[in-house]
């Protein structure tokens, strides 16, 4: 297993903001724990008056899209350490597959592991698998992000 790059995660909403494209209130990371060349951990607390939280439940496309988003801290964060100054736009280029266990509450801390399976040029293969805080598995996903500069 390769080593944690990340001295101490990095928890501060301000500081992420800083780490990817997407701008309040379409943001749905919070925290990034580990950074490795090809895992990253990220996290997000759900909040109540979240965009994609109806009647208190974090919506299948908010899940969907907070897994591309953790592939999108995973790249800030290698930008920021290779001296890029601000992160590169990227999205979603197609999903293989999603599979949604459960749909989260909000005020759930989601926990979000993301690996980066195979990539040529700026398409990215990238398998992530999101958890709750108690451990169980919400969502798997495996999709293709395509990196625009």
């Amino acid at each position: 297993m390769a080593e944690n790059l990340l001295k101490e995660p990095i928890l501060d909403p301000e500081e992420i903001i800083k780490l990817i494209p997407q701008k309040p209130p379409f943001v749905m990371v919070d925290s990034l724990y580990e950074y490795t060349d090809l895992t990253g951990l990220t996290g997000f607390t759900i909040p109540e008056d979240h965009m994609m939280v109806d009647n208190g439940v974090f919506s299948e496309p908010g899940l969907i899209e907070h897994m591309a988003q953790s592939m999108s801290l995973h790249r800030g964060y290698q930008g920021r350490i290779s001296g890029l100054d601000k992160p590169k736009t990227g999205f979603i280029g197609a999903i293989k597959s999603v599979e949604i266990i459960a749909l989260p509450k909000a005020g759930t801390k989601l926990r979000t592991y993301v690996e980066i399976l195979h990539e040529i040029m700026k398409v990215t293969l990238v398998s992530a698998r999101t958890e709750n805080e108690k451990g169980e598995t919400l969502a798997t996903s495996e999709m293709k992000t395509v990196t625009v500069d």
